[in-house]
């Protein structure tokens, strides 16, 4: 390992989600050239079991490690802890998460000597019990540069708070997921544009096409069979794509929407589709290990959302070759090219009727798209070329 830098990176934990997703391929791009350790709140997760042996992994004091679990996986490390969890919790709905975090980070004894430390997970909103990846590298971090990912369009998460803005002023840079949420965090934090750094998420697109390939779904024939795999959460906009598809149906197109996610929705999303009379026309698939035998011979993918960062099942979707209709979120003009592949429409309902019928009134706008996309060669070369400027020690 001598003469690697050392690259030190902070996470909450491993569970299933965008942000361990793209830590893990990041990981896996960049093992060879940088001395990596990851310090992880909670060493658990659907993912812990796909990192390299190569790097380190330190896994956080008890305390600490109580950010990076839910209040049911509390009770596995004892009573005391589950209270204290628990305690904290609520005084974050009824006040902040400010003072739980600050306490729970100083019971961690401080890391030493790195050349670079990375918070990769940006801070929440100030009533979760969830975050602290920046508050750790702040204060219980010894290193010679210290920067921040934001994995969020900043200006919507629901985290653009006056001490959120603040914590990110300490850090030397900061690494945004997208040029559009690059924008965005820059209107929110002005002054630290200099400082503020594109960084594509990384992905493994040979193990997307592996995993595709592995007993794909097949869907029937006769139909426009669409696919969605997102958390059943608010600001996924699938309440208002049940709506679309209502209207679809009562025009008597045949279609099938399969949606892949667990989430706090569910049970509404599930209501929802009942009333309506719609348990042939939406299915919910639940949470899936391997969503990607679903993406596979889907004619769309569609993602409804009101608000997105920059959205890792984009990429993966079209890597699979399955042309996207996405709402105009921050990234998405970044990410779907029109024409090529596929249609970004306006955050709207009505706008996503025009553009799933489009499918139906013009299908070989759709073949062309998918013809585009399965000529192309899908790498990390732009994405590890950001990383490593980032952490490189000259600015912009």
């Amino acid at each position: 390992m001598c003469g690697k830098k050392k690259v030190l990176i902070v996470n909450n934990n491993l569970a299933t989600g965008g942000v361990q997703r793209s830590l893990v391929n990041l990981i896996d791009q960049i093992k060879d050239k940088y001395d990596i350790t990851l310090f992880v709140f909670n060493n658990s997760g659907d993912y812990a079991k796909f990192l390299p042996n190569e790097i380190k992994v330190i896994e956080a004091s008890p305390f600490l490690k109580l950010i990076g679990m839910s209040q049911a996986q509390s009770k596995k490390l004892g009573f005391m802890y589950y209270s204290i969890r628990a305690a904290f919790a609520v005084y974050t709905k009824i006040f902040s998460n400010h003072l739980p975090i600050s306490m729970l980070v100083s019971s961690q004894d401080k890391l030493l000597r790195y050349d670079v430390a990375i918070s990769f997970l940006h801070n929440a909103d100030e009533k979760l019990f969830y975050g602290g990846c920046n508050e750790f590298v702040l204060s219980r971090v010894n290193a010679k540069q210290k920067i921040t990912f934001a994995h969020c369009d900043f200006l919507n998460y629901g985290g653009n708070t006056a001490r959120n803005r603040e914590v990110y002023k300490h850090f030397d840079k900061v690494a945004t997921v997208s040029e559009g949420c690059r924008q965005n965090f820059v209107k929110a934090v002005p002054e630290l544009e200099a400082k503020t750094y594109c960084v594509y998420n990384c992905h493994n697109y040979s193990e997307y096409i592996y995993k595709a390939n592995m007993n794909p779904i097949e869907f029937p024939k006769d139909c426009l069979n669409i696919v969605t795999v997102a958390r059943l959460s608010s600001e996924k906009g699938i309440l208002r794509g049940i709506d679309v598809i209502k209207r679809l149906v009562k025009e008597n197109h045949k279609i099938r929407w399969h949606i892949v996610g667990g989430g706090s929705q569910k049970s509404e999303i599930e209501k929802e589709i009942q009333s309506n009379n719609l348990s042939e026309y939406v299915i919910l698939y639940g949470n899936q290990e391997n969503p990607y035998r679903y993406i596979k011979n889907a004619d769309l993918f569609l993602l409804p959302s009101f608000h997105e960062a920059a959205p890792m099942v984009i990429d993966e979707a079209k890597c699979l070759g399955v042309p996207i209709i996405t709402t105009n979120t921050t990234s998405a003009m970044e990410m779907v090219k029109e024409g090529l592949d596929g249609i970004v429409c306006g955050n709207n309902e009505e706008e996503i009727y025009k553009a799933i019928k489009r499918a139906f009134d013009e299908p070989s706008y759709f073949e062309k798209c998918r013809d585009y996309l399965s000529s192309q060669k899908y790498t990390n070369e732009t994405a590890i070329k950001q990383f490593n400027k980032l952490i490189s020690n000259k600015e912009k």
